[in-house]
This record gives C-alpha cells, sequence and structure tokens, in this order.
C-alpha cells in the first residue's frame, strides 16, 4: 500500500495536557490514528482517537481582539524537543501591539511570551475525533482511468475530494514499483456523511470528466465548497424550529404518519407541526428532545429547504444538458424533492434536505468549472483544424505551374487561327501530359500569326509559327510539361 497523508490535525500527549501539537494523519487503525509530525522532530506514531482534533477552520479568527485576562491559544515553536503546536495562554497585559502571555495548565511554570496578534487564536471548538462513528470504504477505478490515477496529476484530485468532503484521509492504495499487477482502489476513511460525499464527487465528477479530461493533462478546478461545522447545543433540554413550505409538510409526515413516526423513535424527540393556513405562509416545525445531537439530527432528517442559483447563458445548456438530462441526473443523485429552471430570471430553484440541496449546489459547482476546460478544447480542436486547412492550401499553391496552354496539365493545343505574319497559331494543350512529365502531342496548327494571348497571372499561352506555316503547340505546367503541336496547315505570306 502506498504513503497516503491526510488532512492536518493536532495531537497532544495525554488528556491533561494542555498544549496541541501540529501534525499529519497517515493511517487509521481501529480506535488508534497513525500521526507523523513536522521535520520528524518526533518520528511517526499511533496515538488514540480522542487525543486527535482538526485544526480549526481558516479565517475563523479574523475578527478576534483578545482582551486582558482573556484565555487563548498562543503559537509555540518548534524546537529540537517538541514540533510545533498551540498552547493554553492568558492575556496579562496589552503594550502596543504586543500581547504579554502567561502559560496556564501544564506549561504554567514556563515564561511568559511576548507576542503578536497573528500568534493568537480562539480556544478551538474542535472535538477530538471518535473512531467508532469512521468507515473505510474502497473505491473502485474503472480501467480507462488507471494510467491517470497512477500519475502525478491524480494526488491533486485526491487532495480536492479529502478536504472539501472532510475525510480523514483519500488516497489510492497501489504502488506500481512493488505492486505492478494491482488494481488501483481509492481509499476513504471519514464519518459516513463525509465517506458518502467523497464517493459522489469522485464517481460523479472527477471520474467523469477525467475521462474525457486526462488525454489534454488540464489543470483540475476546485470543485466545491467547505462544509460548515456542526454546532453544539448542551443544556438538559434542547430545541430546534425551522420553517417549511406547506407543499412540503405531506412529505414529511409520509403516509399515514409513517415518516414523522419514525424520526420520533429514532431521534427520541418530540415533533410539533402547526397547523396550514389559508393564507399559505410557512409551516413551522420544532423538534425538542434531551440531546442538542438527536434534535439536530432530526431537524435535518426534516428541514426541507429552497435554494435559487442563478446560471449566466453561456452556461445554462451546460448546466441543464439536452433535454435537463443533466440536472435531472444531479437532482436524483443528491435526491432532491425537485430541481426547475426558471427561463425569465435565467435562475435554477432546487428543493431538499439541507444536506440534500448542500450536495447538489456542490455537484452543479463542480459541473459547471468543467465548462472553461472544455472550451478550451474546443478552440485547441478549432487552431489545430485551421493548421490542416492552411497546409492544405500551401499544398494547392505548390501544385500550380506555368503552362503555355491554357490548363496546368500539358494536353492538346487548340488550333491555331491563320494569320498573315510568320509566327504559327496556338497549339491546344497535350494529351493526357501532367504536370511534372510534360504532356502529348498537340492538334494540328493553324496558320501562323505574330502575337501572344495571356490569360491571367499564372496561365500563359504562346504559339509560334516556324518556316513553311509549321506550327509549334507548347503546353507546360509546373513540371515542365509539353505538348508538340502537329504540323501547320497554313503557308507563308
Amino acid at each position: 500500500m502506498s504513503v497516503m497523508h491526510g488532512p492536518p490535525v493536532e495531537v497532544r500527549k495525554n488528556p491533561k495536557s494542555t498544549t496541541w501539537y501540529n501534525a499529519t494523519i497517515l493511517d487509521i487503525n481501529g480506535e488508534n490514528i497513525r500521526v507523523g509530525f513536522e521535520d520528524q522532530i518526533w518520528l511517526a506514531r499511533e496515538v488514540p482517537a480522542f487525543s486527535v482534533r482538526r485544526c480549526p477552520q481558516e479565517n475563523a479568527s479574523d475578527d478576534f481582539d483578545p482582551e486582558v485576562d482573556e484565555v487563548v491559544e498562543v503559537s509555540v515553536a518548534a524546537s529540537e524537543a517538541n514540533p510545533s503546536g498551540w498552547s493554553l495562554g492568558k492575556v496579562k497585559t496589552i503594550k502596543n501591539s504586543f500581547y504579554f502571555i502567561g502559560f496556564v495548565g501544564t506549561l504554567k511554570g514556563n515564561q511568559d511570551l511576548i507576542v503578536e496578534r497573528n500568534a493568537l487564536r480562539r480556544l478551538s471548538n474542535e472535538p477530538p475525533i471518535e473512531a467508532e462513528n469512521l468507515e473505510r470504504r474502497l473505491v473502485t477505478v474503472e480501467p480507462e482511468l488507471h494510467a491517470w490515477i497512477r500519475s502525478p496529476d491524480s494526488p491533486g484530485c485526491l487532495s480536492h475530494v479529502q478536504n472539501k468532503a472532510r475525510l480523514l484521509l483519500c488516497g489510492c492504495t497501489e504502488v506500481s514499483a512493488t505492486e505492478p499487477n494491482a488494481l488501483p482502489e481509492v481509499l476513504l476513511i471519514g464519518d459516513e456523511r463525509a465517506v458518502s460525499l467523497g464517493e459522489k464527487l469522485l464517481r460523479f465528477i472527477h471520474f467523469k470528466h477525467q475521462l474525457e479530461m486526462q488525454k489534454f493533462h488540464d489543470q483540475r478546478e476546485q470543485l466545491m465548497e467547505r462544509l460548515q461545522e456542526q454546532q453544539a447545543w448542551y443544556s438538559e433540554r434542547h430545541e430546534e424550529v425551522f420553517t417549511v413550505e406547506q407543499a412540503i409538510v405531506g412529505k414529511i409526515i409520509g403516509k399515514k404518519g409513517d415518516n414523522i413516526k419514525m424520526i420520533r423513535e429514532k431521534y427520541a424527540v418530540d415533533v410539533y407541526i402547526t397547523p396550514p393556513t389559508d393564507n399559505g405562509k410557512a409551516t413551522t416545525v420544532t423538534v425538542s428532545g434531551n440531546s442538542s445531537e438527536e434534535c439536530k439530527k432530526a431537524k435535518e432528517a426534516m428541514e426541507y429547504i429552497t435554494a435559487k442559483i442563478p446560471i449566466e447563458g453561456a452556461a445554462v445548456g451546460w448546466i441543464l444538458g439536452r433535454g435537463y438530462q443533466n440536472i435531472q441526473d444531479i437532482a436524483k443523485k443528491s435526491e432532491l424533492h425537485y430541481a426547475r429552471f426558471d427561463d425569465k430570471s435565467a435562475t435554477l430553484e432546487i428543493c431538499g434536505l439541507k444536506s440534500q440541496v448542500e450536495d447538489a449546489k456542490m455537484l452543479i459547482s463542480a459541473h459547471r468549472e468543467y465548462l472553461t476546460c472544455y472550451q478550451h478544447m474546443d478552440e485547441e480542436q478549432h487552431l489545430i483544424q485551421a493548421s490542416f486547412e492552411e497546409l492544405e492550401g500551401a499544398k494547392g499553391r505548390q501544385g500550380k505551374g506555368k503552362s503555355k496552354g491554357k490548363e496546368t496539365d500539358g494536353g492538346k493545343g487548340e488550333k491555331g487561327a491563320r494569320g498573315k505574319d510568320k509566327d504559327g497559331g496556338k497549339g491546344d494543350k497535350g494529351d493526357k501530359g501532367d504536370s511534372h512529365k510534360g504532356g502529348g502531342k498537340g492538334d494540328k496548327g493553324g496558320g501562323g500569326y505574330k502575337g501572344r494571348d495571356d490569360d491571367d497571372d499564372d496561365w500563359e499561352a504562346e504559339e509560334k509559327g516556324k518556316g513553311k506555316g509549321r506550327g509549334k503547340g507548347e503546353g507546360r505546367g509546373k513540371g515542365e510539361g509539353r505538348g508538340r503541336g502537329r504540323k501547320g496547315g497554313g503557308k507563308e505570306k
């Protein structure tokens, strides 16, 4: 199996430690997670899953303005003994743009630090990873994509899937150098939703488009937006309230109330739906229970939302597909309630559970980003075709030549007209002559005349009479083709 690297995480030495060290997930083995550290300050090791947490999302602390006595996390640089990380600290004083930080917890006795604002962050609310909720899934790779999945181009796509689906691991399991006959597969590790979304991204977006894109080796565009973090509610009695359109209430309740009964039993919650009104206003749904997590899950299983996605004119056909096939496929794969397009506002309206709408928006966004690549492919194809046409035109011009008859080939010359001077008439083009080897004999020359006839710049005809009315007709192409006229019939005057 090849060496894979998951997203960056933070690791603590023990449950009482107040310092989280920067690390990277290497693999997951049951209840333990194998992690590696920067510059191998610490050797790779397996640690309990509860000692590992995700890094806070980027830009989460842009408006963070710590005050005196506020508890924060302070960046700790790497040393010979420890990798870099974040430790618990307290703001003692602030002078100008510098913060005087005193460590708390296990590092309380250490010397205070003086740092700038960018070395501080809020207390991380990322929970430790729960190994029992993780799932491992192998995704097969189609034979046509084996070359691509082995190429240096594929890790970028796999990393993209890993980040956007918030997977703990996403990588190819095959190493061609040591296992040349093994079939490549993609290993996904994460919670059930992350793994399912990751597989959708692989199968319906990356694998689908890579079948076309691998010939051009274009850079892949980012496909999705980051999933929103779930917020936890901690209290004895928790409640979730949301509204839905009246037309959706029947779908929430289900036939004979089966769906809402299943939700109540599965999540151990109470669900109350306000009666519908005649004014058509949205209906309020209230979910209550002892667990904030179960209330939130019940809400996600019932909350149907509507999203409107504006589509620019050039992308309408690409997004919808012929006969609306593309958007129907996306709606089916995302399990949407409906998806419809408004021509007047050029807006795509989708409706479904929040997770289904988010999945559909990600699939639509990813599909839209490939439009530019296909346009570039078309432009390149047109340029190549234009080059072929230009070469064909140049070849045709080289085939043209000068001939002393009317045609390129030396064929029979036309019969020369009688004239009063000593020169013969025009010869017909030579019979069966080509532009390289010369033509056959010309037809009978006419009476002599003095002169020359030019049809155009590329073609010339010239006849000369000799002696007693002998006519000599010549037809020349590029290849020096000649047609010799028969004896002229005229007499010298």
